[in-house]
């Protein structure tokens, strides 16, 4: 093709863009609407979807009874996303509980979450103690004891305010105790979800490794 041939057809592209950039334009202001207020409400919409989510910022840990390699307590270090907040009251959010029992016989509750823990903890043992007498928890297992009930539970690691609202530069710690029988060992699959209304905050998928000490090292890998 000559240079002529290009010229026509790259000045056709040229035109054609044109026209369809023409329609568009006229069509999202004939409806009321500027260029900048629609784009102002597709930045608006995605930050608004993009604050809604919570993030693992460190290891997930379990707490093991060694006799029976049972994991007894999970703890998940958790905080919002850059721009976001989350409102952690039970009235705003629920927690799905799956587990995959050996021989795949499947445990799930709609929501095992019971809220907040009032005031400070010094360490997961002290939140453990202070959500009994708070009944958050039905049992403590640091004291031998077996919840008849899975929950789970919230603490606050880091707060620079009052409020209810976890934000970026915040950290709690969601804390899962498990009943008796439902209790993961090694090999099983739990699966954790945190939901609002909106849809959903934080997706955890575990295989519980080998149960070998008081200690158990579950990562810090998450799907949002």
């Amino acid at each position: 093709m000559n240079h002529r041939g290009l010229t026509f057809w790259y000045n056709t592209a040229l035109i054609t863009f044109g026209v369809v950039a023409l329609g568009i334009t006229w069509s999202v202001m004939s409806s009321g609407f500027t260029s900048s207020d629609v784009m102002k409400t597709v930045v608006e919409e995605a930050v608004q979807d993009s604050a809604n989510n919570l993030q693992v910022i460190g290891k997930i840990t379990g707490s093991a009874d060694v006799s029976d390699s049972k994991i007894k307590v999970t703890s998940t270090p958790v905080t919002s996303t850059t721009t976001g907040l989350v409102d952690m009251r039970p009235q705003n959010i629920k927690v799905t509980y799956k587990i995959v029992k050996l021989g795949s016989h499947e445990i799930s509750y709609d929501n095992i979450y019971s809220g907040i823990l009032d005031g400070t903890a010094s360490s997961l043992g002290d939140a453990l103690v202070k959500a009994k007498e708070q009944g958050l928890i039905s049992a403590n297992p640091n004291m031998d004891e077996k919840p008849d009930t899975t929950s789970e539970f919230v603490y606050w690691v880091i707060q620079q305010n009052d409020d209810t609202f976890l934000e970026s530069n915040e950290i709690a710690n969601m804390v899962v105790v498990y009943s008796d029988k439902d209790r993961p060992i090694s090999g099983e699959f739990i699966k954790l979800q945190v939901e609002e209304s909106e849809g959903m905050l934080l997706d955890i998928q575990r295989t519980i490794p080998t149960v070998s000490g008081k200690v158990v090292d579950l990562g810090g890998k998450i799907k949002n």
